[in-house]
């Protein structure tokens, strides 16, 4: 009973995950009406990101590399040309000439994808701007009965707009390029956008009275090129062309036409057709083949003619020429569906290519419908066919029908324009399938692990092992709660290396690891792993324990104490080892908080491990000791989960390395009623002082740490004059203050500059 509630409970959030998917999909125009404010984009977005992606897989099967547009050419501005012209950007003197050699091929329509935003400073003595002699150059072009030549500017969004970068109203240039718009209300309009002051062309160019027409593009949330902003509100409810539509206008003479529904989803309506533009005024791109699928003609090739290339008259005559850079080092290259690196002009020639041979994407209400009869007609016969409960027949029915349905949909409904939202149509039927096989096999797990379990008595392990399977197998992932980070490191070790050779390095490490490894798993501890002479630990996991605060420092009191019994020894093995293995030390760093564990790694390969923000805290505490001259620094963090059952002196309030909070670190000197008197005496001399460095009582203060300095070096008189220690430390901070003050808002946080 409960495995099929289970079993039932899997398939419905299977079935409701993809419902929800397609039914996103069908009412994200007015999901993102409602949302205008943009706060859930990406949510509403997500699932046609996922079917994008999916589609682009199946769209790439379909591209026709023969397929041909005889009427819209690129004019490169290519390797060769920039090796030829100059470096970019060109002088205007050049596209004076690109415009007239144009003029002699007879080019109907130039569309330039290149931004003229910046007048041209140099020029001849006495002679005028080349700015003029470019804008001469359109006025003879467009001299011509139905020549045009197109200028682009570029937008920005209404929400990164400011008056020093865009115009707050509308230049008065642009009113001649009006899209023909009919609203259903007036208060409902496309996504606004302003005109860039820095993207828009130089009145001297103006001066020609070119055709204007944006070019802004952006990419999808996963960084794809899939649409072209067709049309865009750039205030008051007034729509402007995108520089594809306006090279279609010119060559056909044409009006494209703009409609905005009651819900603000727009068409845009020509004669052969209609392009659905959603709430934004953007397109999708519906490619045809590949940058081969048009005429190509070099700047370099136009500029070496004498006018008369009977091949260039060809490419060029009573064809709209659109000039766009697909050199490398222009900048100029998108991530498209069909070419991770495709100059960008291709995408404005696609649009005019789809508005010229009237290839639209079908209405997207045709391709849910398709959607919703495959999703639930493949639900039911899945979920039907699995009740004869036959894992090859479930089999046989997920890999003909997922196959079927992408075939019929890469070779009929693609090229007819039709977009399905196949991969959740798909998620249901497999989704279905995968989560019924991993519940049996679940299920067949468990009962062979009861078998092995119930005999195991009687049948050797090694025989039921090859009877059976193993059980479940452990998973990645891990578990959050508080626990306690530990970190130990030996002082100075990377010189041990120097005085001992491979042989003696390794048994040193061996007999000190193996007595602290003891002491760390007699009080509960988990080994993480060992980095060189470095143990790293934790308390908590995977067995939870209350006290593992406690824990920690009765370890670190207890690891201390076992090398100081080593150090005994090794000193009396004699000429063995050398002094620097009879002075050995070690630092310790704990802190406690929250702390994910479990097993991370690969799925083929993994570690018990802990991870988080408190561990690298614990790490850092341990290399902070040194500067102090301590060797177990705890967190505050800790010292708050001891329940006082330790003699800790407050050492500081610091900012360790990578890390913006300050915390108050402790140095751990004994259990309750086991601390000897002078560590006793050196707290309180010490808590004295710190008390008086605060208020900024610097010479009491001075004379408070030289007490506690005295029971610094009786509590360890071999490092006296040869390490620093904390009275050290704010000895010298104290004189430091006398000359320099702090300021005024001093909160004692003292920044560490090093680990």
């Amino acid at each position: 009973m409960v495995t099929k509630f289970i079993r039932w409970i899997g398939i419905s959030l299977i079935v409701f995950l993809a419902v929800g998917g397609v039914g996103i999909q069908q009412f994200e125009n007015y999901l993102n009406l409602m949302d205008r404010e943009g706060n859930w984009t990406g949510m509403i977005s997500l699932p046609g990101s996922i079917e994008q992606k999916f589609y682009d897989s199946r769209m790439m099967q379909t591209l026709d590399e023969n397929a041909k547009d005889d009427k819209t050419v690129l004019l490169s501005i290519d390797e060769q040309s920039l090796k030829s012209v100059g470096r970019w950007p060109w002088s205007r003197m050049v596209w004076y000439d690109v415009i007239n050699k144009l003029k002699t091929y007879g080019a109907k329509v130039i569309a330039f994808d290149v931004i003229f935003s910046e007048p041209e400073l140099s020029r001849k003595e006495g002679q005028p701007s080349p700015d003029l002699y470019m804008a001469q150059a359109i006025a003879d072009f467009q001299s011509v009965p139905g020549n045009k030549v197109i200028i682009p500017y570029y937008l920005t969004t209404l929400a990164s707009s400011d008056d020093d970068i865009s115009y707050k109203e509308l230049p008065g240039e642009l009113y001649n390029f009006v899209l023909n718009t009919k609203q259903a209300k007036q208060d409902v309009n496309l996504t606004e956008w302003r005109v860039a002051k820095t993207m828009f062309p130089v009145p001297d160019i103006l001066k020609a009275e070119p055709g204007l027409a944006h070019i802004t593009a952006y990419p999808d949330p996963d960084g794809v090129f899939r649409t072209n902003l067709v049309s865009v509100n750039v205030g008051d409810g007034i729509y402007m062309p995108s520089i594809g539509v306006s090279a279609f206008q010119y060559l056909t003479g044409e009006s494209a036409d703009l409609e905005i529904d009651s819900n603000g989803a727009a068409i845009l309506k020509t004669k052969k057709g209609i392009m659905e533009l959603g709430i934004t005024g953007a397109s999708g791109i519906r490619w045809a083949g590949s940058q081969k699928s048009y005429g190509y003609v070099s700047i370099k090739d136009l500029l070496a003619s004498d006018g008369k290339d009977p091949k260039i008259k060809e490419k060029l005559e009573g064809k709209i020429v659109f000039i766009g850079s697909t050199a490398t080092g222009a900048h100029d290259l998108r991530h498209t569906p069909i070419d991770a690196a495709l100059p960008g002009v291709y995408t404005h020639m696609s649009v005019t290519s789809m508005l010229l041979q009237n290839r639209f994407f079908k209405p997207e209400e045709k391709s849910l419908y398709i959607s919703w009869l495959i999703l639930i007609l493949g639900t039911f016969l899945m979920i039907g066919i699995q009740q004869f409960e036959n894992a090859i027949a479930d089999a046989i029915f997920v890999v003909v029908f997922g196959f079927s349905i992408i075939y019929v949909d890469i070779y009929h409904l693609i090229p007819r324009g039709y977009t399905l939202s196949l991969f959740f149509c798909l998620l249901a039927v497999v989704g279905t399938y995968s989560w019924n096989t991993l519940l049996n096999y679940y299920i067949g797990a468990k009962d062979k692990a009861f078998l092995k379990n119930a005999f195991g008595n009687y049948i050797s392990p090694e025989l039921i092992d090859q009877m059976y399977e193993s059980g479940e197998p452990p998973k990645l992932g891990g578990d959050c709660g508080i626990i306690t980070a530990y970190f130990t490191d030996i002082q100075g070790f990377s010189s041990f290396s120097e005085k001992l050779s491979a042989t003696e390095l390794v048994e040193l490490l061996n007999e000190y690891l193996s007595a602290m490894t003891d002491i760390l798993l007699e009080e509960g501890g988990t080994l993480d792993k060992y980095e060189g002479d470095a143990i790293i630990a934790f308390f908590g996991a995977p067995m939870p324990l209350e006290d593992h605060a406690v824990r920690s420092c009765r370890v670190a009191l207890g690891m201390q104490n076992a090398l100081l019994d080593l150090r005994k020894k090794w000193v009396s093995e004699g000429d063995k080892w050398p002094q620097i293995v009879h002075d050995m030390r070690m630092r310790i760093g704990i802190n406690s908080g929250e702390i994910v564990t479990g097993n991370m790694g690969s799925a083929m390969r993994m570690n018990y491990t802990m991870m988080g923000d408190s561990v690298n805290l614990a790490a850092r505490l341990e290399e902070a000791a040194k500067q102090y001259g301590i060797f177990t620094q705890v967190s505050m963090f800790t010292k708050d989960m001891l329940e006082d059952k330790f003699v800790m002196r407050e050492l500081d309030t610091m900012r360790v390395v990578g890390k913006k909070e300050p915390v108050t670190t402790y140095d751990l000197l004994g259990e309750v009623g086991k601390t000897e008197e002078d560590l006793l005496t050196l707290q309180s001399l010490f808590h004295e002082a710190l008390d008086l460095y605060r208020n900024q009582k610097w010479d009491e203060a001075i004379e408070g740490f030289n007490k506690s300095l005295e029971y610094e070096n009786k509590r360890f008189p071999d490092l006296e004059g040869k390490k620093t220690n904390p009275s050290l430390i704010y000895i010298d901070r104290c004189n430091q203050f006398k000359e320099n003050p702090p300021p005024e808002d001093w909160d004692g946080v003292f920044t560490l500059t090093s680990k």
